[in-house]
């Protein structure tokens, strides 16, 4: 694991932390030399290649400066097969301690000071595939002040057999620190990594407010600076150089206990809240690089949290076996996917109760793209309660595209437990899925909406716009909704986007270049009456006509929703209540058939009356019944006039859907009588 310097030295100045892991001696006149002279002779004692000073002087009966000293560490260990070959060291030209005092547990000071510049440095080298690479990681940090501090000892177990979880007791000690306010006046790292990256990373007024019990209160950046290079290690060709920064951040109510006693590095009866990070903003960010420029005006967190019925999940043991390479020894496939499961299902407890983003722009070569505002709520690693954009815009140079969109949004997004997917892995390994396995790991949706878009390219010669689409899903049974709306308001496009010929031909046979078309439909199924009704289904084409279509099915079992291969035996116990379709000013026929008369040199009512005497000729059984005569009647009317068609089915009662099915095969004429079925057209 790469640990990036400068970030583990906001956590609280790496330089002050080693200092004080001395263990406790017996008490001298000063507390504050006591501590020194403990530190240094533990660290000689414990295999520290140096550890000296220049001078350590007492300036108060509690108070002392030490001057000059320096520390190093040789570390030769494998780790994942991979050897490590580094040195530690640090230098620190002084340090001042004011009002120390000291207890069994750790050493308290008034203040401490650490002016001027502080260097941790780390070099050596990591193997990566048995071939060891260099890696050279330096921290620098100016003029740090802290007031009120309390660090506790330091406690390592000497447990070879146990390398991960020897830091338990450690990592316990640590949320006994407590600091009324810690001040950095600047952090800078530069470094080297094995892959051949190269960074430098500068942080500039730095404070900690209210530490205590693992949580901060405030902690606050003034300003940030990075810049990394991404390097091929033979040559030392730069692939790209990337450049961050970022003006003021702030977090409040920094919390580490609640992930802690996720992963088991806590006492059971330690007492712990929900919270990991009340709040957190960062502002006036710009990225960049040689092919793009990105900048954000504010980012946003609020509420992360593991909820307190998380079951924990004990990791460490599990790195140690790592670490030892014991884990596939201990653990057969099975046992690792459990383990798998487990942690999946642990962190399906982390959320986030709210993030925005606003004021994002991004400029390229080939697109430029902003965003006014982005935010989520209600988001994990089960899905999302709702994102929302505002003001989205691209500009692509290809074709001078261009395309915006006022508002985005979806709501209740839901993923299936991640521990299914662990499932879904192993069934692959064995046989195709069936499908309902398949839609066991497919999320869930419950809104979609769109406003204001439009689209414009040189491709298209137009304009594609809509108004508004929302889509809405309700009542899932598995994955499957059983209510859905759809509403689309306002789509205008081009008539020339049309990709079928003839479609293409009637809108240009009635003069129209571009088109506007609106649908709404709603499909719901009731779980009492066990009825699936489509109302309503209408589709308007200004200038082209109108659908309307509704029905009603009864007798649908839950089975259908459950298991969609077996939709099937639906066939069983459906019925058919009722159905109505209607169609209104429906120029497009109208455009049909006068094409189609040019090309035959007919005339278009000429060619409407034929085209229902065979349609009445298909009716077949049918034709000579009462409702086959007025069918015949109606299609004539409409054809040769398409203001108004309605076609209606309303049995007196709900009719078999296994009754329909053997009068088709047997006596077809009476099926309009059975479905009470009537047409008429232009009434």
């Amino acid at each position: 694991m790469t640990l990036r310097p400068a970030t583990a030295a906001r956590s609280g100045i790496a330089a002050l932390a080693i200092l004080l892991c001395a263990p406790a001696t017996s008490a001298l006149a000063n507390p504050a030399v006591e501590t020194v002279e403990d530190f240094f002779a533990w660290a000689r004692a414990t295999g520290a290649t140096t550890a000296d000073y220049e001078s350590l002087s007492e300036t108060g009966p509690a108070d002392a400066v030490l001057r000059g000293a320096k520390l190093s560490w040789t570390f030769d260990f494998s780790l994942f097969g991979e050897n490590i070959d580094v040195d530690l060291s640090i230098d620190s030209p002084e340090t001042r301690f004011f009002g120390a005092s000291r207890d069994d547990n750790g050493v308290a000071f008034d203040r401490f000071e650490q002016p001027g510049v502080h260097e941790i440095r780390l070099t050596g080298s990591i193997s990566e595939d048995g071939k060891p690479q260099p890696v050279d990681l330096t921290v620098r940090q100016y003029d740090l002040v802290a007031k009120d501090m309390y660090q506790a000892y330091w406690t390592l177990e000497d447990t070879p057999e146990k390398p991960v979880s020897r830091f338990i007791p450690l990592i316990r000690s640590g949320l006994r620190n407590r600091a009324q306010s810690i001040s950095v006046r600047a952090l800078e790292a530069v470094s080297q990594m094995p892959d051949g990256a190269r960074g430098t990373e500068r942080q500039e007024k730095i404070s900690m407010t209210g530490l205590a019990n693992g949580r901060l209160e405030e902690y606050r950046v003034g300003k940030s600076l990075s810049e990394n290079r991404v390097e091929t290690q033979d040559d030392g060709t730069e692939v790209f150089t990337l450049r961050q920064e970022i003006g003021e951040s702030v977090s409040t109510g920094i919390d580490i206990k609640p992930v802690l006693r996720l992963i088991g590095a806590l006492d059971s009866d330690q007492a712990v809240g929900q919270t990991l990070l009340a709040s957190s903003t960062v502002s006036d960010i710009s990225i960049s690089s040689s092919f793009f420029e990105a900048a954000i005006r504010e980012f946003g967190v609020k509420g992360a949290k593991v909820d307190a019925d998380t079951r924990p999940f004990d990791i460490f043991p599990l790195l140690d076996q790592l670490v030892l390479g014991t884990f596939e020894q201990n653990h057969d496939e099975n046992e690792s996917l459990a383990l798998g499961r487990q942690v999946m299902t642990s962190l399906e407890g982390i959320s986030i109760a709210s993030m925005t983003l606003s004021g994002l722009a991004v400029t390229a070569d080939e697109v430029n793209a902003s965003l006014e505002s982005a935010s989520a709520s209600d988001t994990s690693y089960g899905g999302f309660g709702d994102f929302t954009m505002t003001g989205l815009s691209l500009r692509a140079a290809e074709d001078n595209t261009a395309i915006d969109l006022e508002h985005f949004r979806m709501a209740d997004f839901e993923m299936p437990p991640l521990a299914s997917f662990f499932d879904a892995v192993v069934v692959r390994q064995n046989r195709e899925p069936n499908l309902v396995e398949m839609l066991s790991v497919v999320p869930t949706l419950g809104e979609l909406e769109l406003e204001d878009m439009s689209v414009v390219s040189d491709e298209i010669s137009g304009t594609v716009a809509l108004e508004r689409f929302r889509l809405s899903m309700r009542d899932f049974i598995a994955p499957i909704p059983t209510d859905v709306e759809v509403r689309t308001e306002g789509l205008e496009m081009p008539v020339a986007l049309i990709e079928e010929e003839e479609a293409r031909k009637l809108f240009e046979t009635l003069g129209l270049t571009s088109f506007r078309y609106e649908d709404e439909m709603r499909l719901r199924w009731d779980p009492d009456d066990k009825t699936l009704t489509l109302d309503p289904m209408t589709i308007r084409i200004d200038g082209g006509g109108s659908l309307d279509f509704s029905a009603e099915v009864g007798g649908i079992p839950r089975k259908v929703f459950e298991d969609p291969a077996q939709a099937q035996m639906a066939l069983a116990t459906a019925t058919i209540n009722h159905a109505r379709l209607e169609i209104r000013d429906a120029k497009l026929v109208s455009a049909f058939i006068a094409g189609q008369a040019k090309a035959a040199d007919l005339s278009p009512e000429t060619l409407a009356l034929a085209l229902a005497d065979q349609g009445a000729s298909a009716l077949g059984p049918l034709r000579d019944t009462p409702f086959g005569k007025s069918l015949h009647g109606a299609m004539k009317a409409f054809l040769v006039a398409p203001d108004h068609l309605i076609l209606t089915l309303e049995p007196k009662s709900p009719v078999p859907a296994m009754q329909i099915l053997g009068l088709v095969a047997t006596t077809p004429s009476m099926l309009p009588g059975l479905l009470n079925a009537a047409v008429a057209a232009n009434p």
